[in-house]
């Protein structure tokens, strides 16, 4: 019997030692699956951060990918943004002399020590640009017509234009009296790049321009024509017709001129038809707004004068005007050639644009 309990007690004690040590093992067991866990964590957690970054990198060199380090042999260049083009300069009709800008210069520098340096180019006046540019529609602007800038000077063939530091655009400017400009027809300047210092190169592409120099007030303009006309001898051009766009030119600070006054349709062949003279328009017409906004009209010339065309005469109860609120002239006259019946036109002439 006690042989029985001793033996029993120390079954206990060793079953209570192995149970002990079991635990000790779990417990073990368990903190180093959880500290391996850990720093499995830890690592994915640096892969991570150092894929997102090596992206972020990257993209940013694509990024830069469109713009090329610049080359050092690259040199400074000279250009004429409408290079080899036809330009319009068209000024406000002024009686005093003002300064216009009529040409426009660049420079692309290679480096900050290039744009904060001066540099001088010379620019010679072309004929040749101007007729090859224009058609040979433009003849050239007469030197009485304009004098020199002081910021360019001129010495009757190369105008010099100098950039100070930091500038990188710059214009060729004339001064002139606009309002002279009106009886001279299309007229303007030939440019073209002649040289630059400080071993500058001048652009290939962009090395001339010829620029049509004309006044403008502010009924210059684009204007779609709607008509109807009476003829006593002529059906085909008797009725109401629309010409969609014509010109209409400044004349004077108040007055633009016309030559679509004998400018018709034809209805029997819906064509137009420069009545009285086949090789085009016979009549300029001249309309001048009055301060009241009330028009005055006058045949002027084109070919009218050799063709004896006859004063043009405002029909009974009619007052010619312009509506600035619609931008919309209406005018009627009539005119009676020698030894033949009264023609008689109605005009509504509406702005579109600047021409």
């Amino acid at each position: 019997m006690i042989l029985e309990k001793l033996t029993a007690k120390k079954s206990g004690i060793k079953l209570s030692h192995f149970c002990f040590l079991e635990q000790y093992l779990y417990n073990f067991i368990t903190a180093v699956q959880l500290q391996t866990c850990y720093n499995m964590r830890k690592v994915l957690q640096s892969f991570f951060f150092i894929s997102l970054l090596s992206l972020i990198v990257i993209s940013c060199e694509k990024e830069s990918e469109p713009f090329p380090p610049v080359k050092s042999q690259e040199k400074p260049s000279i250009s004429l943004p409408d290079g080899n083009n036809l330009i319009n300069a068209a000024l406000d009709i002024s009686n005093t002399v003002i300064t216009a800008d009529i040409l426009e210069i660049r420079r692309d520098a290679t480096s900050p020590a290039d744009l904060n340096r001066v540099q001088t180019v010379k620019i010679a006046k072309s004929n040749s640009v101007l007729s090859d540019l224009s058609g040979a529609a433009v003849t050239e602007l007469p030197r009485d017509f304009y004098q020199s800038h002081p910021d360019n000077p001129f010495d009757g063939q190369l105008w010099t234009v100098t950039f100070q530091p930091g500038e990188f655009v710059k214009h060729l400017k004339i001064n002139l009296r606009t309002i002279d400009l009106v009886s001279l027809g299309r007229v303007g300047l030939g440019f073209q790049l002649a040289s630059a210092d400080n071993n500058a190169v001048l652009s290939a592409s962009q090395n001339q321009v010829a620029v049509e120099i004309g006044a403008k007030n502010q009924w210059d303009g684009v204007y779609r024509v709607k008509y109807r006309l009476f003829h006593p001898t002529n059906p085909d051009v008797t009725g109401i017709g629309t010409i969609p766009e014509w010109d209409f030119l400044s004349s004077g600070p108040t007055s633009i001129d016309w030559d679509l006054a004998t400018v018709f349709i034809n209805f029997s062949t819906n064509g137009l038809t420069y009545f009285g003279d086949a090789s085009g328009p016979s009549l300029q017409v001249r309309m001048t707004v009055n301060p009241d906004n009330t028009v005055s009209i006058t045949n002027v010339g084109s070919r009218a004068a050799a063709l004896a065309f006859p004063p043009l005469v405002v029909p009974p109860g009619v007052v010619n005007r312009y509506d600035p609120a619609t931008k919309t002239f209406y005018v009627a006259y009539t005119w009676t050639p020698a030894g033949s019946g009264t023609r008689e036109k109605y005009d509504t002439l509406t702005y579109i644009r600047p021409r």
